[in-house]
């Protein structure tokens, strides 16, 4: 049963972000391709290759935001955890 869940909540999750990665990548060529119709060759460019980094971007400000909240919660527990302990950890010099 949660083998099911499991694979129908990670299709889910691939499906969105896959489907937002190419609706993102879709609207950046479609300027592109308007700014290459206009005739501005080099903008069309910078807009394709910005297209292309835009889902990179993305999933990569979403993990260091994830990362960042793990991160910071974890402190909060270690640092509760750690006011209370009340033995003296052993220095290095002490080996």
């Amino acid at each position: 049963m949660f083998h099911f869940v499991g694979s129908v909540a990670l299709t889910y999750l691939a499906g969105t972000g896959g489907v937002t990665a190419a609706a993102v990548l879709g609207k950046g060529m479609v300027r592109a391709v308007r700014k290459a119709v206009a005739g501005n060759l080099h903008d069309a460019g910078v807009e394709a290759l910005a297209a292309l980094a835009v889902p990179a971007v993305l999933s990569y400000t979403a993990m260091s935001a994830l990362i960042t909240e793990v991160v910071h919660r974890a402190s909060e527990l270690a640092g509760d955890a750690l006011d209370g302990a009340t033995v003296e950890q052993p220095s290095r010099d002490a080996a």
